[in-house]
């Protein structure tokens, strides 16, 4: 996990392709019960979130789906609580990512299985839905002060977003 989070805090502007592997370490990293271990890793993870996000989003958008789903592990990690909550929090940042730039998810279609789904059902399949669903997960995996949080922020997310969401 140090050499991990050392290469992304040193070299994130040079990662282009292994931000699915990032995650997967950080995912590993979510559920230990060694504090340390979790901290750093949620941490590097925060970071990505919060700042590498705004500079280089579009560089990152194939491992979107990968940090949703460490933020969820990093919400259910019991022994951690404030970890938990901050989590949720990062997972609504994502949410304003997804928002302020669905057209990225419409046009990256670099998993094969994407090409079967129609352009403008990308953003869905790939931001909205594995962000809903991460949050669903946290409400029924968690504890109840977490599972709480994830319900109100699920909902919020609704609230702010849901327009965007396109009827079928």
């Amino acid at each position: 996990v140090r050499c991990v989070a050392q290469m992304v805090n040193s070299q994130a502007n040079n990662i282009k392709s292994g931000w699915k592997n990032i995650f997967s370490v950080f995912h590993l990293a979510a559920s230990d019960q060694d504090e340390g271990i979790v901290e750093l890793a949620f941490q590097t993870t925060g970071k990505i979130i919060t700042e590498l996000y705004a500079r280089q989003f579009p560089a990152m958008i194939d491992s979107f789906q990968d940090a949703v789903k460490c933020l969820s592990e990093f919400a259910c990690n019991a022994k951690f609580p404030d970890t938990s909550m901050e989590a949720i929090r990062l997972v609504r940042a994502c949410a304003g990512s997804v928002h302020a730039a669905p057209h990225l998810f419409a046009e990256h279609a670099a998993m094969e299985s994407d090409v079967a789904i129609p352009e403008e059902d990308r953003v869905w399949v790939r931001g909205w839905f594995p962000l809903l669903f991460s949050l669903s997960c946290v409400v029924s995996r968690c504890k109840l002060d977490v599972r709480t949080r994830g319900l109100t922020v699920l909902f919020e997310i609704i609230k702010t977003y849901g327009e965007a969401f396109r009827a079928h």
